[in-house]
């Protein structure tokens, strides 16, 4: 397993996107909790990310952009006024469920719900980085075995979680207690929340 520390070097930021870009699995931080994924496009990762999480089959799995360019890419296009407020919020701790548009519908079933796909745009300026560099959003979930609270610091996550990955990288997040993302759904009539977090929408 490869170890990653921030901030990245031009070596192995290069190093990572070439693990990225084969599908490989990984931990890294967020501006909320540790997370862990791998390129939304790939069956084989996302599998097993719910294997290594021990995830229900039945929940999807987030997706993180890098840039509004990715938004635009795998989404339908959304009403104005959502718009203006997305732009107010991201990058930040706010995951919207919105329809996928062609190219989104193409990324790993593991992603998709009856055609929606739950998108957000992290607040942390390196992760943003290499998510635009690799050209497809990371399929996303907390870095923890399910039934287990999430984690600020790659040291606190579960061992048996850890030696199951191909990659981990390794910065504090500076949060002093976890505080998960907004949820909202963004499909129907009107905004529905259905989790509440550190941002109202």
């Amino acid at each position: 397993m490869k170890t990653y520390n921030s901030p990245l070097t031009p070596e192995s930021l290069s190093t990572l996107l070439g693990q990225l870009q084969a599908g490989q699995v990984g931990l890294f931080p967020t501006d909320t909790v540790y997370g862990i994924g791998c390129r939304a496009d790939s069956r084989e990762g996302t599998t097993r990310v719910f294997d290594i999480k021990g995830r229900d089959f039945a929940k999807t799995l987030p997706i993180l952009i890098g840039d509004w360019e990715q938004f635009e890419q795998f989404s339908q296009p959304i009403a104005t006024q959502y718009m203006d407020r997305l732009r107010e919020v991201w990058p930040g701790g706010l995951t919207v469920v919105l329809r996928a548009s062609l190219r989104g519908q193409g990324l790993s079933q593991a992603c998709l719900r009856e055609g929606t796909l739950a998108i957000r745009m992290p607040g942390h300026e390196g992760l943003c980085q290499l998510i635009s560099e690799i050209g497809v959003p990371l399929a996303a979930t907390s870095a923890n075995l399910s039934g287990e609270g999430e984690h600020l610091k790659l040291s606190e996550i579960s061992r048996a979680l850890r030696d199951r990955v191909d990659w981990e990288w390794e910065e504090p997040i500076l949060q002093k207690e976890v505080v998960p993302s907004t949820v909202v759904d963004l499909t129907g009539d009107s905004p529905s929340v259905l989790r509440a977090g550190g941002i109202d929408f």
